[in-house]
């Protein structure tokens, strides 16, 4: 199937790799509401666990995925002020509650860029972030397999616990490929928000957002994470596709605020939460922005992106 609409043709630079990680739970444990989203928190706790156990090589690593340097394009990093991670969690925010032993939870991961070559050091990570729990100190699991899927969505099984990790061949493909296998949009569209989408505007969190709000954060998003991890700086016009963005008519717009949390600080409790929901878009002048759209349901935008906030799904509006 060809793409609708064109897109840049540097795209067929970019690799990618899928994974979905395998958590074999091993005992009882209650995971709150949410609680998936908070894992930076706990893989830099593991992070900082392997370089008191001496893993330096994995470390190296590992801390190039997690908290990447500012790149030395002087340009690139003033617009990129503070690097997101090479890799895209996107958690399965629907399972909390009880979970048993030998429940699994699946972890997807994506990989972008020079970030591939970075698995067998995350496996450890994971390894490790398995040893200590999932979240503060509770739910042990192992990291029991691991499955990799292709750009057009078929997975199969890349390794299973017991099995050496040094030979790893995961399918790689290029984010063009990925474009030209997704359906053309030829009727209306709907985003529909999965996780708590945080955008902040002025140092404040917008409680309510339109498509035109919406999009310049999806368009930062996309076009700041391939500059900085796949060396692919895009010759877009921001301008053009946000004047584009403001001609596209909303059908119905459910996106509502939800709480999430209470941060505590020196002022108190903080409530943060997100928008949920789904914004129905009319089809017309929608397919020139399109792809922006697709890529940006691979990478999550808004606050906390990396580790699954934000995650939307493109469907045909009803």
């Amino acid at each position: 199937m060809s793409y609708q609409a064109p897109f840049p043709q540097q795209l067929a630079q970019v690799e990618y790799v899928q994974f979905y990680f395998h958590l074999e739970n091993r005992d009882y444990f209650d995971l709150p509401e949410l609680a998936l989203l908070q894992l930076r928190r706990e893989m830099l706790l593991a992070l900082k666990n392997l370089q008191a156990h001496g893993e330096n090589s994995d470390v190296s690593q590992l801390r190039q995925l997690l908290l990447p340097p500012l790149p030395d394009d002087p340009v690139l990093s003033r617009q990129l002020q503070k690097p997101a991670p090479a890799m895209v969690l996107s958690p399965d925010v629907s399972q909390f509650g009880l979970i048993e032993p030998k429940q699994r939870i699946i972890l997807p991961v994506l990989f972008v860029g020079s970030a591939t070559n970075r698995l067998r050091s995350f496996i450890r990570l994971l390894k490790q972030l398995g040893a200590q729990g999932l979240y503060k100190g509770t739910g042990h699991f192992i990291v029991e397999a691991i499955e990799a899927e292709d750009a057009s969505g078929v997975r199969s099984m890349l390794w299973l616990q017991g099995e050496s990790e040094t030979e790893l061949a995961p399918p790689i493909s290029d984010l063009g490929w990925w474009l030209e296998l997704q359906s053309p949009v030829v009727e209306n569209c709907r985003i529909n928000v999965t996780a708590p989408l945080r955008l902040m505007h002025h140092g404040k969190p917008l409680f309510k957002a339109d498509f035109s709000e919406l999009f310049p954060f999806v368009l930062r998003r996309v076009t700041a994470f391939l500059a900085h991890y796949a060396q692919v700086e895009l010759e877009y016009d921001a301008k053009y596709f946000i004047a584009l963005s403001r001609q596209i008519t909303t059908l119905e717009n459910r996106l509502q605020w939800k709480d999430w949390r209470t941060l505590n600080n020196e002022q108190g409790g903080q409530n943060l939460g997100g928008l949920l929901g789904t914004l129905d878009l009319e089809a017309n002048r929608l397919a020139d922005i399109a792809w922006i759209l697709q890529l940006g349901s691979l990478f999550n935008f808004g606050k906390g992106a990396a580790f699954g906030a934000g995650q939307y799904h493109l469907t045909v509006a009803e």
